[in-house]
C-alpha cells in the first residue's frame, strides 16, 4: 500500500512531538550545582580547622611532642595535616556514619577510612569492621577506645539537603532548558506558491525512470527542500560567515529578531540572570545547612569581622569540640585530663589578626599581667624571644590591690592626724 505524502509527514511529525516530550519532561538534576556548593561549604571549614592550633598541655604547661607533631604537622607519612583534616571534614559531612579516624597499631600514625561497617551497642565498646583505607581492607576490627567517630550534629543534614535539592535542582534544570531553547538559532522556511509547483515536475534519472525514494516518486521540490536541510543550511548555522542561495518561493526568516512576533522570546532579552540567582539560592541553602554565613560563603567582604565571628561560634566551634573531646576521651583519658594533660585546640587562631589594630589591646593585657611578651607573639603567630624576661608577666604601678588602698588610706589619715596635733602642742 503506497503511503501518501501527508501521511508520512503527519507520521514524521508526531515523532518529532514524542521526541520533544522525552526531552522537555525527562528529570535530569544538575548535581554538579549541589556537589559545588556541598565542596565550598567543606573546603571553608576544613581550611578554617587547619588554621586552629592543637596545643597539647602537660600538666598545664605547653609542650610540643610526638602528639602536638601528628595534629599540626604529619598525621601520617602520606598526609600533611591540611590534607588529614580535609578528609575528615569531608567524610564527617558526605558520610551519614561520620567520619573514622585509627592509629595504627604498629606505627601510630592516624589514618582517616574510606568506609567502614559499625555495629553498635548500648552497653559494651561499638565495633568497627570493614575499614576501608585507600583501596585497603583491613582485615581486624577495632573496639570504640581505639578509634575517633566524628559526625555532625546533625549527621543527615547532606540527606536532607539532597531531599531539597531533588525538588529545587528540577527547576534549576527547567531554568537551563529555557535558557538554551531560548537562545537557540531558529528560523522560519516560508514557503510560498511559486515554489509549491515544482512539485509538478517528477523527477527522473538519465534513463528517463522515475527517481524513487521510500517508494515515493521524487520532485524537483523535494530534492531542493533535503538540498537545503542536509547541505546549504549548515553555513548558516555554522561559525563562519556564509552565503546560501534560495530558490524563488523560499523565504528564511529569523526567529530570534528582537520584535518578531513569531519569536517565543526574543534571544536579546534571554541572559543567565536567572540560572544564577538559583545557583545563589542552593548555595544559600548549603550555608545555612551547614551554620555558615552566606556571606562568607560567597566571599562577600561586607561585615566581614561580623560573620567570621558567627562562623566560628556556631559552626566551627561545635567541630572543634567534638574533635577535642574524642582526641582527650581516646588518647589520653580521663586521669591525665584530670590532671590537666590533654589537648585543646584554639579556635581564634583563624582569624588574621592586624599588629596596628590590636596594638592597644595587647598593651592592655599586658600591662595587667594577663599575657607575656611571648605570649602576644604566639597569639599572633610570631616566633617566641629566647629570654626569660618575654615569658614574664608585669603589671603597671597603676593597679593594686583593693586591701593595699585601704591600708594606704587608713594610714595616711592616721598620720594626718598626728601632724595636726603636733602642731597644736606647739
Amino acid at each position: 500500500m503506497r503511503v501518501s505524502e501527508d501521511e508520512q509527514a503527519l507520521a514524521l511529525r508526531k515523532k518529532q512531538y514524542e521526541l520533544f516530550d522525552r526531552y522537555i519532561n525527562r528529570t535530569n538534576t544538575k548535581t554538579a550545582f549541589k556537589l559545588y556548593a556541598i565542596q565550598l561549604c567543606i573546603n571553608r571549614i576544613s581550611n578554617a580547622l587547619v588554621k586552629c592550633d592543637f596545643q597539647t598541655l602537660t600538666s598545664g604547661k605547653r609542650e610540643k611532642g610526638d602528639i602536638w607533631y601528628q595534629l599540626n604537622v604529619e598525621p601520617n607519612e602520606n598526609q600533611n595535616a591540611a590534607d588529614f583534616w580535609n578528609k575528615v571534614i569531608y567524610q564527617m559531612v558526605m558520610n551519614e556514619d561520620g567520619a573514622l579516624v585509627i592509629q595504627s597499631r604498629v606505627t601510630g600514625e592516624l589514618l582517616v577510612a574510606d568506609s567502614y561497617s559499625v555495629k553498635e551497642f548500648a552497653f559494651k565498646p561499638n565495633v568497627y569492621s570493614n575499614v576501608d583505607i585507600s583501596n585497603y581492607m583491613m582485615q581486624t576490627s577495632f573496639l570504640e577506645d581505639e578509634v575517633w567517630h566524628l559526625k555532625l550534629n546533625n549527621s543527615r543534614v547532606k540527606t536532607l539537603f539532597d531531599n531539597l535539592f531533588v525538588e529545587y535542582g528540577t527547576l534549576l534544570s527547567g531554568a537551563i532548558r529555557n535558557y538554551n531553547r531560548s537562545n537557540a538559532i531558529k528560523y522560519a522556511l516560508n514557503i510560498e506558491t511559486q515554489f509549491e509547483q515544482l512539485k509538478n515536475k517528477p523527477l527522473v534519472d538519465a534513463d528517463g525512470n522515475p527517481i524513487l525514494k521510500d517508494g515515493i516518486q521524487q520532485t524537483e521540490y523535494d530534492y531542493a527542500i533535503d538540498d537545503m536541510f542536509e547541505n546549504r543550511l549548515k553555513g548558516v548555522f555554522s561559525d563562519n560567515d556564509s552565503v546560501t542561495p534560495l530558490e524563488d518561493g523560499l523565504d528564511l526568516v529569523d526567529l530570534n529578531a528582537t520584535g518578531n512576533s513569531k519569536s517565543s522570546g526574543s534571544a536579546a532579552n534571554k541572559t543567565t540572570r536567572d540560572i544564577s540567582a538559583m545557583v545563589d539560592d542552593i548555595i544559600n541553602l548549603c550555608a545555612d545547612a551547614f551554620m555558615i554565613p552566606r556571606g562568607l560563603l560567597k566571599g562577600d567582604t561586607a561585615d566581614i569581622d561580623g560573620m567570621t565571628d558567627n562562623f566560628i561560634s556556631f559552626c566551627i566551634n561545635p567541630i572543634a569540640e567534638q574533635i577535642e573531646d574524642e582526641i582527650n576521651r581516646k588518647m589520653y583519658g580521663k586521669r591525665n585530663v584530670a590532671k590537666s594533660t590533654y589537648c585543646k585546640i584554639r579556635t581564634d587562631k583563624i582569624r588574621n589578626y592586624d599588629l596596628t589594630k590590636i596594638a592597644s589591646s595587647a598593651e592592655l593585657i599586658s600591662r595587667i599581667g594577663v599575657w607575656s611578651v611571648n605570649d602576644i607573639l604566639d597569639f599572633m603567630d610570631y616566633e617566641p624571644i629566647a629570654e626569660d624576661w618575654a615569658n614574664q608577666h608585669i603589671i603597671s604601678k597603676n593597679y593594686s590591690l583593693v586591701e593595699q588602698e585601704l591600708e594606704g588610706g587608713e594610714n595616711s589619715e592616721e598620720n594626718q592626724n598626728n601632724n595636726e596635733r603636733s602642731k597644736s602642742d606647739k
